[in-house]
């Protein structure tokens, strides 16, 4: 097999992740973020989930053939997202009275600070903005940062 991707087998595979990948990214998007009218917002992801956007996207020098190192990079950002929708779920799933934050007594029991025991950081190390609460993109660093120590300690 030359080093452009050809295989159907695993094009199937690849339309799935990228369903999954679309999925993600449309769920860890901020709360902040101003909300457009649902007519636009459902257009504009129909256009984005399409196989030819993320084709087009991925296809860097626009030659319209994913090279090995294309594809590589695009499933790397498949990846990437899926992790992103895991914590995302694992977020909402933690976030038990539903205010869209991790407060103090939610965050204590999330399951790395309580592996964590003792050793763990308080919440407002990752409390960027001091409002007493993170929010996704907080608790998002506050995992990257967790596991970096568990891994180094």
């Amino acid at each position: 097999m030359s080093s452009t991707w050809k295989s159907t087998g695993s094009a199937l595979a690849l339309v799935a992740a990228l369903a999954a990948m679309n999925a993600a990214q449309a769920q860890t998007k901020p709360a902040t973020t101003a909300a457009k009218p649902a007519a636009s917002t459902k257009q504009q992801q129909q256009q984005t989930a399409t196989p030819e956007a993320i084709f087009a996207r991925w296809d860097k020098d626009k030659n319209n053939v994913l090279s090995m190192t294309e594809f590589k990079a695009g499933w790397q950002e498949v990846q990437a997202n899926m992790v992103l929708r895991q914590l995302h779920d694992n977020f909402v799933a933690m976030d038990t009275n539903k205010s869209g934050f991790i407060e103090a007594s939610e965050y204590a029991n999330l399951e790395l600070v309580k592996k964590a025991g003792a050793s763990a950081q308080p919440m407002s190390t990752f409390d960027l903005n001091k409002d007493q609460r993170l929010d996704f993109n907080e608790y998002v660093a506050m995992v990257r940062s967790m596991l970096k120590s568990k891994a180094n300690g």
